[in-house]
């Protein structure tokens, strides 16, 4: 309404400004001087005529005086006109009138048709969030982005900059800044169920379609937070999948369909996602982006699956493994055939071989390499050994579990109870290497009463029970496990202060030239974390 206002005001003063010259041009005109003459001798007349009749003036004096009088009058009136005839000055008064008149209607319904034409008078303000998010092939969205960085350099506590921000790094593909990005907005504005699951999916992206335990964290704590958010309960069972569970991931997924409001999005994608576990399916489990994890088939490929028997499409998978085996042989600097070769032999069961691919990567990708640690993430999702070149911390071979676990404790990291046999499916893959206990789960009563806490008291309650971790980990320092899923767990939670602390007092225990020293400074690294460590 304001803008309308504002509109219609700036009509008026153009239309105002333009019709002054028409409409004073009748004031401004000089009049001719025989007008005021004519007027003098008309008056003269008048006066001769009362001094005769008050017997002032000699009737013949009088008429000789009006007539010379009437010729002087005569004179000026041929004068006046010759100089403006009576003619043209109704004329030039009627044009203007016209004029004013159509000057008057055509400016106000002239703009507001140019408007409604080219304008979009039904569009909204668009504030700088709104821009950035918009489609990319509708504005310069790089333009926007560079003043956006330029305004959070300048601004770095906005925390609503870096949420804005994150989502757009996420679409273009910049996944690494995205994950940083919402590492800074959780920090500033605190963490909430939106930014911990768009911080996993960031950094499920950057590292090549696997749930790293970062990721895997952030997943857990999202779905705590907000146990109906459809996204950390996907990649959590994406996450499953990834770690051989298969069943669980089935399980996970089989929930999520039950459950699922009618139309939802997501249903194609958990669909495909099932469909690609299931027994007869002879596949291994889907990635995040819907590919088949042996390689690549190809459309013919699929169609012929699709008539044959389970043993034929073992060994259709088993062709695809050994091509993509093959193709690494010429090509070893692809990071991503060798992470798909790994999960491909983790899911098809062969343990041993993917132990033997995960080897020959460490073997090509230099120590301190981006490579080397998403190499690193997935063997400590598989429960595979890093080497010893590495600097990671050495982990014995997935072993089976003995049996279901009796204690009744609660699995997941913070505080979500599993509510049916589903829910159950949907928890986050376990470590299968001996590592002390790091994050306790809660008692009955917690879970009991975090079934009704809103968002806020439930993050209250998670940052308590990471308190009791720092608190344990005073007591048994040597606890490595602990100290990684300490400072993990503060920096999901955006205390990046803490996590840095936590790292400063871990080096107490764990010097930098040591296995442990170098964990944690690869950890660093990953979160982008600056302590202070004792000897570097």
């Amino acid at each position: 309404m304001l803008f309308w206002v504002i509109a219609a005001v700036m009509t008026a003063v153009a239309t105002l400004a333009l019709l002054r010259p028409v409409v004073r041009t009748r004031s401004e005109v000089p009049d001719a001087p025989e007008l005021h003459d004519i007027e003098v001798y008309r008056d003269q007349l008048s006066e001769v005529d009362r001094d005769v009749a008050e017997g002032l003036v000699d009737p013949v004096q009088a008429e000789v005086a009006k007539t010379e009088i009437s010729r002087r009058l005569l004179g000026a009136a041929r004068k006046s006109e010759a100089a403006n005839p009576e003619g043209r000055v109704a004329s030039n008064r009627g044009l203007r009138r016209a004029a004013v008149v159509l000057m008057a209607l055509f400016m106000p319904i002239a703009a507001l048709t140019a408007y409604l034409e080219l304008g979009r008078p039904g569009m909204p303000q668009l504030p700088l969030s709104a821009r950035l998010q918009a489609d990319p092939q509708a504005g310069d969205v790089a333009m926007l982005i560079s003043k956006a960085e330029q305004h959070l350099a300048e601004n770095p506590e906005d925390g609503r900059g870096w949420d804005v921000l994150g989502p757009i790094y996420l679409r273009t593909g910049r996944y690494e800044d995205s994950a940083t990005a919402f590492r800074k907005a959780i920090s500033i504005l605190g963490p909430s169920p939106a930014r911990l699951s768009s911080l996993g999916e960031a950094l499920f992206s950057a590292s090549g379609g696997i749930v790293t335990e970062e990721a895997n964290l952030a997943f857990q704590t999202a779905r705590e937070l907000d146990s109906t958010d459809p996204k950390p309960q996907f990649f959590l069972a994406v996450a499953l999948a990834q770690s051989g569970k298969t069943s669980e991931a089935r399980a996970a997924f089989s929930g999520m369909l039950e459950t699922a409001p009618d139309g939802a999005p997501w249903i194609p994608a958990v669909q495909r996602q099932l469909a690609a576990l299931l027994p007869e399916s002879g596949a291994g489990p889907l990635s995040g982006a819907g590919a088949p994890a042996p390689g690549s088939p190809t459309a013919a490929d699929i169609a012929a699956a699709q008539n044959m028997s389970p043993e034929d499409r073992q060994a259709m998978v088993a062709s695809m493994i050994e091509s993509l085996e093959a193709k690494l042989v010429d090509n070893p600097d692809n990071i991503a055939g060798w992470l798909r070769l790994v999960r491909s032999h983790v899911v098809t069961g062969d343990r041993d071989k993917a132990q033997a691919a995960l080897d020959r990567a460490f073997a090509v990708f230099a120590t301190a390499s981006s490579e080397r640690q998403q190499l690193s993430a997935l063997a400590r999702e598989f429960g595979l050994s890093e080497t010893s070149t590495l600097g990671g911390v050495p982990v014995a071979p997935a072993v089976p579990a003995a049996g279901p676990d009796t204690s009744g404790a609660v699995k997941t990291p913070f505080i979500l109870p599993p509510a049916d046999a589903n829910s159950s499916a949907l928890r986050a893959p376990e470590p299968t290497r001996a590592a002390p206990a790091t994050l306790a789960g809660p008692t009955q009563a917690q879970v009991t009463a975090a079934a009704e806490m809103p968002v806020e008291d439930r993050v209250a309650m998670i940052r308590s029970m990471i308190e009791s971790l720092d608190a344990k980990l005073v007591q048994s320092p040597d606890n490595l496990d602990g100290w990684l899923q300490l400072v993990r767990s503060y920096s999901v939670m955006g205390d990046r202060s803490a996590a840095e602390t936590a790292l400063e007092r871990s080096a107490a225990a764990f010097p930098a030239d040591s296995e442990g020293g170098r964990a944690l400074a690869r950890l660093a690294s990953e979160l982008g974390l600056e302590p202070s460590l004792e000897g570097q």
